[in-house]
């Protein structure tokens, strides 16, 4: 009987154990949301090692950004990160942009899905080139 009973407790603790373990994905996603965030489009090697900004370094983060250097927004004082494909930013370096996409506040990025640039008081979309956004994916 004691063996039974032992056996039954196992069996619960077990169930309600590994339900406790596994979590659902939500739950397990990092800091992250969707939101728009405007500034000054920067290479981030560049702002990272001299705090480097403005027209006197767009031709310096337009050579950076072709060659593949990650690029960022600066808004607020904060620094993001943008995980895409910064070869068709590279012309748009020292502009402002609006950037919609999921944002992680812990990592300090953001997972583009749409950037815009204002050019002469209008906003214009430019078209993103990576995986996620229809580029070297299979079709």
């Amino acid at each position: 009987m004691l063996r039974h009973i032992s056996l039954a407790c196992i069996a619960l603790l077990v169930c309600f154990g590994i339900g406790r373990l596994v979590t659902p994905a939500a739950a397990q996603k990092p800091d992250q949301d969707k939101k728009t965030v405007q500034g000054e489009l920067v290479d981030m090697h560049c702002y990272t090692t001299g705090a480097a900004t403005g027209e006197k370094h767009k031709s310096c983060g337009s050579k950076c950004a072709s060659s593949g250097i990650p690029v960022g927004v600066i808004a607020d004082g904060k620094a993001y990160t943008l995980l895409t494909n910064p070869k068709p930013l590279a012309q748009y370096m020292a502009s402002t942009v609006r950037i919609t996409g999921e944002m992680n506040k812990d990592t300090m990025t953001v997972a583009p899905d749409k950037v815009e640039v204002q050019q002469g008081g209008n906003w214009q979309e430019v078209k993103l080139e990576d995986a996620h956004h229809g580029a070297g994916a299979e079709k």
